[in-house]
């Protein structure tokens, strides 16, 4: 079995033969954690449809250099392009349902706020929070060998995010108490907005706020899903359907 080259991304623009010295988090997880040497490889994505194929041609104590070998397109992109509108949970949940969201393939990200959230919006350092979701989204990327980082959005209220319209949506909210299944959606569609909620749900004015403003109810079986478990199996869910997991 063929040995899989460690993958870093770098936020830059790259070039074959651009020698580039690595920054402090990197080296140190070249060095440290995989334990690199002079002559070894790595892949570098850098949030495009390409992959580079780079060399350690130096490393020491206080520097690691790298030299882009090769360039290669790799678009690993569904063909639905999916934006997930997650209402907050606490710190691990939230943390698993963007790492797990991002893997299977959501394109944008959109924190928010509704009735039944136990967050409190001023409690909370959200440019902290950006920053750290940003880089479990890359982490999440660098794993599932996908290229394009997918966009994490400041967080907003949901019904405020619920009011926007996008051209050729179509908007849907899981939601257990709903009748209609994901089979009866249409079989075409190239982008989706989907809202899935916290662990209390939403509540009934909630519900009747969302559907007014065009989204789908839809229940996804006849369980009682936890939210980091209701985003991964209605990603799932749609793209068996409508993306590139049929």
């Amino acid at each position: 079995m063929k040995k899989r080259i460690p993958r870093i991304y770098i936020e830059d623009y790259l070039n074959i033969n651009q020698v580039i010295s690595l920054s402090k988090s990197h080296t140190h997880y070249v060095k440290r954690v995989l334990r690199m040497e002079k002559k070894d490889k790595l892949e570098i994505f850098n949030n495009t449809n390409c992959i580079f194929f780079s060399e350690i041609i130096e490393i020491n104590s206080k520097i690691l250099k790298i030299i882009i070998l090769k360039k290669q397109i790799k678009n690993l992109e569904s063909p639905l392009s999916m934006h997930l509108g997650q209402v907050m949970s606490k710190n691990e949940k939230m943390n698993f349902s963007i790492q797990k969201s991002v893997e299977l393939g959501v394109n944008t990200i959109t924190p928010l706020f509704s009735e039944y959230c136990n967050i409190q919006e001023n409690l909370i350092c959200f440019s902290k929070k950006h920053i750290h979701w940003k880089n479990i989204a890359i982490s999440a990327c660098q794993q599932c060998n996908r290229n394009n980082i997918p966009e994490i959005k400041s967080p907003e209220h949901m019904l405020t995010w619920c009011k926007k319209i996008y051209d050729n949506e179509i908007k849907i909210v899981f939601d257990p108490n709903a009748i209609l299944t994901i089979n009866e959606i249409p079989k075409k569609i190239n982008f989706v907005r989907f809202l899935i909620g916290c662990e209390g749900g939403f509540s009934s004015l909630e519900i009747e706020e969302i559907i007014k403003y065009g989204f789908i109810p839809i229940k996804l079986g006849p369980r009682i899903l936890r939210t980091e478990t209701a985003v991964i199996a209605a990603i799932t869910a749609l793209q068996i359907k409508f993306g590139d997991l049929s």
